[in-house]
């Protein structure tokens, strides 16, 4: 026998049943007050300032550190204690006896990667033959340097020498007490120029023409 599919909006049977439709109740949430320049609840009351407390708490957290952040700053200061490795130094081994390790199988192993680490250490120059030809290149390289520098400073040490010297001649050295009734005489010339020449006694450019002028005849006047 064959069905057939009849849809449920044709049959009123099948059809669920409409609810009512109820409206939603709304939460109406209260608004949060602003803290700030509010009046305080306790005025007699002092509350600590901010900065204040952050103070205390790092006295605090001084007197009574963190052991996790204490163990994490002693291995930082481990690892800056010991520096940089150089580059192609041979690293130290570091032991740990591993779980369900016997200890003699434990001594057997930290006895092999200290031989190990030896054998490194000793043929290290061997495998790098050039590290050892660069070394006293640079140490001559290096004292060039600090030969350059100390020649230096003293050159500058003596210019400096020679300059305070200079600066000592032009200065006069006035007792105390001392009264100045002239201006001081200059004894010495610039450098280049002959003898000083008095005043009045310097050849002018139009003195020959004054010459001439005055050695020519006056023509009379002729009277009106």
């Amino acid at each position: 026998s064959h069905r057939a599919w009849v849809p449920a909006s044709r049959c009123p049977s099948l059809q669920a049943p409409v609810l009512p439709c109820s409206p939603l109740p709304v939460l109406l949430l209260p608004r949060k007050e602003k803290k700030d320049n509010m009046k305080p609840k306790h005025p007699e009351e002092q509350e600590i300032p901010f900065r204040l407390r952050e103070l205390m708490r790092s006295r605090q957290a001084l007197k009574c550190p963190d052991p996790g952040r204490r163990r994490a700053a002693e291995k930082q200061q481990q690892q800056q204690s010991k520096g940089p490795e150089a580059p192609g130094a041979v690293a130290v081994p570091r032991f740990r006896r591993g779980r369900g390790e016997s200890e003699r199988s434990y001594v057997c192993r930290m006895q092999q990667e200290v031989q190990r680490a030896l054998f490194h250490a000793e043929n290290q120059l061997q495998r790098q033959p050039e590290s050892r030809a660069a070394a006293p290149e640079r140490s001559q390289r290096k004292k060039e340097f600090q030969k350059r520098k100390l020649e230096k400073a003293r050159r500058k040490k003596e210019e400096k020498k020679e300059a305070m010297l200079e600066k000592s001649l032009f200065q006069d050295t006035v007792p105390f007490g001392e009264v100045v009734t002239q201006p001081p005489t200059i004894t010495s010339r610039p450098r280049g120029r002959g003898p000083a020449e008095q005043a009045g006694r310097k050849q002018l450019l139009l003195t020959p023409r004054l010459g001439r002028s005055q050695a020519s005849p006056v023509s009379p006047v002729s009277p009106a």
